[in-house]
């Protein structure tokens, strides 16, 4: 950023839009005007309405110099949640930083599934028992509970420190008499069956991984976004797990890759049909840019 005299705050913005954009750290001119309003609104305490608003004021040297500091960790490819350490997700505001995967708004579509198998199932009028498999953030696993209160959630992950953030916004939501923490490998550490069981495990595949942008390749957890040499080994590994934690009544969700979808199905039915698993339901459902992005296998339903 250029040194010099007072800046209105409005050429200082749009400067560092520009680098954004030059430096591909943003995708677009709207994404990366956004991201700089935000910074500069941590930078000065403001929120982003009265960072506009001030667009012909001055900034103040101690204002410009916090927020040159923040863009320099977002040229460097700091993820922009990682810096404001929150990210909003279906009407929720998370805290969330290294060692945890960001939460995107296409699994939202994962959650929207998951309250409707919950509202669907025959404990709805008592005890839904739900687990999310490879919770991060604790962002699947809190949306549930907070938007159905007749569920007990079991939040599972193999990274403590993942596991640390989900603690965290458990807390921050009160969730914690509706909501247990676990650490372990994929549903081995659940004691009992559940009615629901959800998913958002790593499905990059390894050479797709290597050309992802740098925020993700380098600063989120490898082990939260690679999904090995096909993108499905640890998805084919669940679906083994499936039957001995499914309850006789149970809907299994999984947030897949674009085109991955019928690859899924076909592992999750298979597996379930060989346990002895018979009435399947399968569901797809669209994200918001028309990508079948979620996998619904519900056994035992009602149907009608």
């Amino acid at each position: 950023m250029t040194s010099g005299g007072p800046r209105f705050i409005r050429d200082l913005l749009h400067e560092a839009a520009q680098r954004l954009q030059a430096v591909h750290a943003a995708d677009d001119g709207d994404d990366a005007r956004l991201q700089v309003e935000l910074l500069y609104g941590l930078a000065t305490g403001l929120d982003r309405a009265r960072v506009i608003a001030a667009g012909s004021d001055v900034a103040s040297p101690a204002a410009a110099e916090a927020f040159a500091t923040l863009m320099e960790r977002r040229i460097q490819h700091e993820p922009l949640a990682y810096i404001l350490g929150r990210r909003e997700f279906f009407g929720m505001t998370f805290e969330v930083g290294p060692g945890c995967l960001v939460p995107r708004p296409e699994t939202e579509t994962l959650v929207e599934a998951a309250l409707d198998a919950v509202r669907g199932h025959p404990n709805a009028r008592r005890l839904v028992r739900v687990a999310d498999i490879g919770t991060g953030s604790g962002a699947i696993a809190l949306s549930v509970a907070q938007h159905a209160p007749n569920a007990q959630v079991f939040a599972v992950d193999v990274s403590s420190e993942a596991l640390q953030w989900a603690g965290r916004n458990m807390r921050r939501f009160g969730l914690q008499d509706r909501v247990v923490l676990l650490t372990g490998d994929l549903a081995e550490p659940l004691s009992e069956p559940v009615d629901v069981l959800l998913a958002n495990l790593p499905y990059v595949p390894t050479e797709e991984f290597e050309a992802l942008p740098a925020q993700i390749r380098e600063r989120e957890p490898r082990i939260a976004v690679e999904g090995g040499p096909e993108g499905v080994e640890l998805i084919a590994r669940l679906a083994q797990q499936l039957d001995a934690h499914l309850s006789p009544v149970a809907a299994a969700i999984f947030e897949v890759g674009a085109g991955q979808i019928s690859w899924v199905e076909e592992l999750v039915t298979r597996a379930l049909t060989e346990a002895g698993r018979t009435g399947l339901d399968v569901r797809h459902h669209r994200d918001l840019r028309g990508i079948r992005r979620t996998l619904e296998v519900r056994v035992g339903y009602p149907t009608g």
